[in-house]
C-alpha cells in the first residue's frame, strides 16, 4: 500500500460559484463545507490509512490529488451546480489510472466508499441549529451523489480492465507471432521475449497443435488461461506452456484431439516443436498423438507418397482373414511390437503364452513377414498401421 500523503500539498484554485438555486439554508451548509474542504480530504486520507491495495503503487500525490478533486466534485453536485471541464470525467480517470496501477477492484471501492462517511461528518461539523434539519433532508441527495460516483467508479473500472486485458493479450500475441516467425535473432531479442511471455528462455515446454473440429473446443479451454501461450495459423491452433513434473498433457491430456510434442528444450525451440505435433496431429487419428503413437502411420504415408503400393500386399493378405481372425492377429502384433515380450503380450491379451506364439506365426503365414526379424518387423507394422482396425496404444 502506498503511504499516505502529509500536508505538502495544495487544494485546488476552483471556486465554488453558488446561485440560490436549491434553497439558502443547503447552500450555506455547503459553502461553509467548502471552506474546510481541507479538512474533508485529510478526514479521507486518514482513513484510506486503513485501506489495503496489496502490491499496487500508487503515488501519494495521486492519492491526495484524487480526494481534493473528488470533494469538489461531490461539493459542486451537492450544490446542483454544473461541473468544471476538469471534473467532468474524474469518475473514468481515477477508475482507468487505479486499474493500470493494479489496485483491487474491491479495496479500491472499499477506499471509494468512504466518501459518504466522510461527507456526512463534514455536513454534521458544519450544520448550525437547524442546520441539521436542512441536512436530514437532504441525506438522499449526498447518498445519491456519492453512489451515482460509486456506480461510475465501478463501470469505469472494470470497463479499464477488459481494455488492458486486451492490450495486454494482444502485446502477448504479438511476441508469441515474433517467436514463430523466427523475428527474434539475437539472446537480447529471446530474453526480452521470455519476459514478455513470463517464462524463462531455457524453461522445458510442451507444445500441442490442435486442427478441425477441435479448434474451437481447445480455444475454450486454453485462451483464458495466461499459463497458456496459443498461436493461430491457418485453422491450426498451436499451444505451449512450461512443462511441469506430474502435470504434463501426456498425463492429463486433453478432452481433444492433438498432436503433442513433449521436453521441448527451451523457448526457441517450441516453433519446431510445434510444426511436429502438427504432422501428428494429421496423422488421423483420435484422442493425444504422441510420435510413440503416430510413427508408424506418418511412415506408412510417406512411403506410399514414394512408393506406390507399400502397404498393399499386406492390406491384401489381411482382407482374406475372417473379421475374428483379423483382430487378434491385429492384437497380437500391436502388443509384442510394443513389449517385445511374449510373456508381457500374453499377460496383456489373457492369453496362454503358447497362443501369442500360434497367433504370431499365423500372422506370418497370412503376410509373408516375421515381427521376429527386426527389418520385416518394421515394414509389416507399418503396413497394417494404417488399417483402421488396428490397436492404438493405451
Amino acid at each position: 500500500m502506498t503511504e499516505t500523503p502529509g500536508a505538502v500539498f495544495a487544494l485546488s484554485s476552483r471556486s465554488l460559484p453558488l446561485q440560490h438555486s436549491t434553497g439558502q439554508q443547503w447552500e450555506d451548509l455547503i459553502q461553509r463545507l467548502w471552506i474546510q474542504r481541507d479538512t474533508l480530504v485529510s478526514d479521507f486520507l486518514s482513513r484510506f490509512e486503513a485501506v489495503s491495495y496489496d502490491d499496487a503503487r500508487v503515488p501519494e500525490e495521486d492519492v491526495y490529488q484524487t480526494a481534493v478533486d473528488t470533494m469538489d466534485m461531490f461539493l459542486y453536485q451537492m450544490a446542483g451546480l454544473e461541473l468544471p471541464p476538469d471534473l467532468r470525467n474524474l469518475p473514468r480517470d481515477v477508475a482507468s489510472r487505479r486499474a493500470a496501477q493494479g489496485v483491487p477492484l474491491n479495496s479500491f471501492l472499499e477506499a471509494v466508499r468512504n466518501d459518504f462517511r466522510v461527507l456526512w461528518k463534514g455536513l454534521e461539523r458544519v450544520a448550525h441549529g437547524d442546520g441539521v434539519t436542512v441536512l436530514v433532508s437532504n441525506m438522499d441527495r449526498v447518498m445519491d451523489v456519492v453512489e451515482g460516483y460509486v456506480s461510475s467508479i465501478q463501470q469505469s473500472f472494470v470497463e479499464a480492465e477488459a481494455l488492458l486485458a486486451r492490450d495486454k493479450q494482444l502485446y502477448r500475441q504479438r511476441l508469441i507471432s515474433r517467436l514463430f516467425t523466427g523475428e527474434p535473432k539475437s539472446e537480447q531479442d529471446i530474453e526480452d521475449l521470455a519476459a514478455g511471455l513470463g517464462v524463462k528462455p531455457a524453461d522445458s515446454f510442451e507444445a500441442l497443435a490442435v486442427i478441425g473440429d477441435a479448434v474451437p473446443e481447445a480455444q475454450r479451454a486454453f485462451l483464458s488461461d495466461r499459463r497458456f501461450h496459443a498461436y493461430e495459423r491457418a485453422g491450426v491452433l498451436y499451444v505451449f506452456r512450461v512443462q511441469r513434473r506430474g502435470h504434463t498433457w501426456l498425463e492429463e491430456p486433453p478432452p481433444f484431439a492433438a498432436g503433442y510434442v513433449q521436453d521441448v528444450p527451451g523457448l526457441t525451440a517450441v516453433p519446431g516443436a510445434a510444426a511436429s505435433a502438427l504432422v501428428l496431429a494429421r496423422s488421423g487419428a483420435s484422442g493425444l498423438q504422441t510420435m510413440d503413437e503416430a510413427w508408424m502411420r506418418i511412415a506408412a504415408e510417406l512411403l506410399e507418397q514414394t512408393l506406390p503400393g507399400f502397404c498393399a500386399g499386406v492390406h491384401a493378405a489381411m482382407a482374406g482373414c475372417s473379421d475374428h481372425e483379423r483382430q487378434r492377429l491385429l492384437q497380437v502384433a500391436e502388443s509384442y511390437a510394443r513389449t517385445g515380450s511374449i510373456k508381457h503380450t500374453s499377460e496383456e491379451l489373457y492369453c496362454h503364452r503358447n497362443t501369442v506364439v500360434n497367433r504370431l506365426h499365423s500372422l506370418q503365414q497370412v503376410i509373408g513377414l516375421d515381427l521376429a526379424i527386426p527389418g520385416q518387423a518394421t515394414r509389416a507394422l507399418i503396413a497394417l498401421s494404417t488399417l483402421p482396425d488396428f490397436p492404438r496404444p493405451v
